[in-house]
Formats: structure tokens, C-alpha cells, sequence
């Protein structure tokens, strides 16, 4: 109830200072505004393409993500000297802004649609492996002087202890990258953004060129709601599988 009235409150005070003209439309369009934005790429073809590409782009840099950044991870939190040789290179990646990388991006990948994948990936993959890592050592540790205390081996207490403890906490690493990969997403599409490889960073792009500011905040205010719901529909599925 109080979200909806936040929300309520929130739209209130938008709609005032919109069709009450306190702020030019320049700066904060009307919702009538926004929706206008957002019709009319549709009308030109491009609104539900564009969220098909961005969702289909967000998705494969995550299943990359994950494929990558869990096992290695979980290796860093169970073998000590598997950590010690990889953190402080995580650490030191981790610390470099993704925009820095573009240009190398570029020169790996060109501009086609390997190099918005690669960036969004490269966005995140650190941010799981050190999670991941983090969601191990934070086993509890009489579970471990259990399964040792019955003869466990290290690869059993790895499968039967350790991955299905930290199993809750490595599902909300992979909604935090998720929600990091939506924020990248406007500038891993920025690169040769056009018709051709449309996606919502694009639409972004022509609204703010052509000073359409419904067409800037419909485009934002689509991507915060993508973002919503792909984190609630992995929300609904920690709940479902891994709500220990």
C-alpha cells in the first residue's frame, strides 16, 4: 500500500509541474509527453525491436557471466591458493571503468553486435567471480567440521556443502549483474549505434539528438521498468529454488 502511494504522490507532483507549466517541457516532459515519445517509435517500427534486442543482448552477456564467473568464483572461495593467485588481478580489473575499455573492444570485437556483448560482459564479470567468492566463505563453518568429521573429501564438501550453502547468495549475485548490465546497456549500444543494430540505447540516442526529451525519458523510463521486471522474475525464482 505505501508503494503505491509513494508512486501515486510521485506522479502527482510530476503532473503538476508538467501541465502546470512550473517546468518547460525540455527539461521534464508531461506524461502525455512521454507517451507521445514512445508512440511514436512505434510508429516508425522501432519500440518492441528495440527491447527484444537490449533483453537478447542483457541475456547472453548473463548466461556468459554466470558460465564463467560462478566456477571461478567458487574456486577463489574453496581453494586458497586459487585465491591468492587471482584477487588482486580481479581487484585491479574490477577497478578499471568499462568505458575505458571501449576502445579496445573495438579493436577485438569491431562494432557488430560481439562488441555489445563483450562490453556488457565485461561489465559485470568481476562483480560475479568476487560474489560468488564472497557467497562461499560465507559457508557456515561448522558445516565444513561436519562433513570432515565424517570422512568428506575436499571435492565432496566443494559439491555437497559448499555450492548448495552459498546456492542463495550466488542467485543474488546474479541478479546484482544483472541489474549492473542494465545500466550499461545505453552505452554498450552506443557503440556504432544505428537502424541496423537498433536497441534502446539507439532510441536513447536519436531522442536526445533531436531534443525530444519525451522520447529521452519514455526510453529511460522503459529501460528502469525492463530492469524491474527481469530482477522480479529472478526474484520469484530465488524464492522458488533457493529459499534456504
Amino acid at each position: 500500500m505505501f508503494s503505491l502511494i509513494g508512486a501515486a504522490v510521485l506522479i502527482g507532483a510530476w503532473c503538476i509541474a508538467t501541465y502546470g507549466g512550473l517546468i518547460k517541457p525540455l527539461f521534464l516532459p508531461s506524461p502525455t509527453g512521454v507517451i507521445d515519445g514512445l508512440a511514436h517509435f512505434q510508429e516508425l517500427g522501432w519500440l518492441f525491436p528495440a527491447i527484444i534486442r537490449s533483453t537478447i543482448r542483457v541475456g547472453v552477456a548473463l548466461l556468459l557471466v554466470v558460465a564463467i564467473g560462478i566456477p571461478v568464483g567458487v574456486l577463489m572461495g574453496a581453494y586458497t591458493p586459487v585465491d591468492a593467485a587471482l584477487s588482486r588481478l580481479i581487484n585491479a580489473f574490477k577497478a578499471v571503468p568499462p568505458t575505458g575499455l571501449i576502445g579496445l573492444i573495438i579493436l577485438w570485437f569491431s562494432v557488430e553486435e560481439k562488441a555489445k556483448i563483450v562490453f556488457l560482459f565485461l561489465g559485470s564479470i568481476f562483480y560475479m567471480i568476487l560474489l560468488a567468492r564472497n557467497a562461499i566463505l560465507a559457508v557456515r563453518e561448522e558445516l565444513l567440521v561436519v562433513a570432515r568429521d565424517i570422512g568428506a573429501t575436499g571435492g565432496q564438501i566443494l559439491r555437497k556443502v559448499l555450492i548448495p550453502a552459498a546456492l542463495p547468495q550466488i542467485w543474488e549475485a546474479v541478479i546484482v549483474c544483472n541489474g549492473i548490465m542494465w545500466t550499461y546497456i545505453v552505452l554498450a549500444e552506443y557503440i556504432n549505434s544505428s537502424e541496423d543494430q537498433i536497441g534502446l540505447g539507439f532510441l536513447l540516442q536519436v531522442g536526445s539528438r533531436t531534443y525530444q526529451s519525451g522520447q529521452v525519458y519514455g526510453t529511460l523510463i522503459l529501460i528502469g521498468a525492463i530492469a524491474y521486471f527481469s530482477d522480479w522474475i529472478l526474484r520469484l525464482i530465488q524464492r522458488r529454488f533457493f529459499s534456504w
